[in-house]
């Protein structure tokens, strides 16, 4: 069971004036440096350990977790200019976000700055580790990531451009077990990919078998897959008949 998180009134004195002292003195930083125009970006550092962090925090995980989240956030910031994600080492930027995570299992707030934030970069290879980050806390939470990695799968499709990977991670969330509570679109997104993509045949293959199979049970999902099975046969039959003419 687990301990419930404290007010922050009545948390450490110690903890509470160590990050305001820490935040303080980084905002003054960036607002006040004397070597504005010759400063140069300072690479990220990588973090300690989940456990210390937890140590740390004394019960508080949830704050903790929270203002190590701001303080990366605050990384891109540095003596009042701002500085392009692409200049972050995305490992070590994972590895933040990992340690984040772990200080509060509970927590959306990195799978979030993962999808939304992080995962705006041109580069492939960055790219791929945040969408591999998405995907392993997946795995660990279901229930609480589903959304990110729906999101990580359009991702993968529309900025990597890597199909296979799209279609693996929407298969995940179409295999969870029925006590996973998501709504319809997330589970069928892996048909709505391939009918995106005008493969009519893979996306129908994929609900006949559902609906013959009986695992869905769920009267609106069964309504839901009905209709979409029909729209895609009602558009592959245009498309081939567009083909003859």
């Amino acid at each position: 069971m687990r301990r419930a998180e404290r007010p922050l009134l009545q948390l450490p004195v110690p903890l509470i004036c160590g990050f305001l002292l820490v935040l303080s003195s980084q905002l003054l930083f960036h607002h006040y440096s004397p070597l504005l125009r010759e400063f140069r970006y300072q690479p990220l550092s990588s973090p300690l350990q989940a456990s210390t962090y937890r140590g740390v925090a004394m019960g508080s995980e949830k704050l903790m977790g929270y203002l190590l989240a701001l303080r990366l956030q605050l990384h891109d910031s540095q003596a009042g200019r701002y500085f392009s994600y692409n200049r972050i080492d995305y490992a070590v930027l994972v590895d933040w976000l990992e340690q984040i995570t772990r200080v509060n299992l509970t927590s959306e707030y990195p799978m979030l700055l993962a999808s939304r934030v992080y995962s705006q970069t041109r580069d492939k290879s960055r790219l791929q580790l945040m969408l591999g980050f998405i995907e392993r806390n997946f795995d660990h939470a279901p229930q609480l990531h589903w959304r990110r990695l729906a999101e990580a799968s359009v991702i993968a499709k529309h900025q990597l451009g890597d199909l296979e990977l799209a279609l693996r991670m929407a298969q995940k969330l179409e295999l969870q077990p029925a006590s996973i509570e998501m709504p319809h679109w997330a589970r069928d997104i892996r048909f709505l990919l391939l009918a995106e993509l005008n493969e009519f045949e893979s996306a129908i293959a994929i609900i006949e078998a559902l609906l013959q199979s009986n695992a869905v049970t769920d009267p609106d999902e069964k309504r839901f897959l009905k209709d979409k099975l029909s729209k895609f046969q009602q558009e592959l039959s245009e498309s081939r008949q567009s083909i003859k003419n």
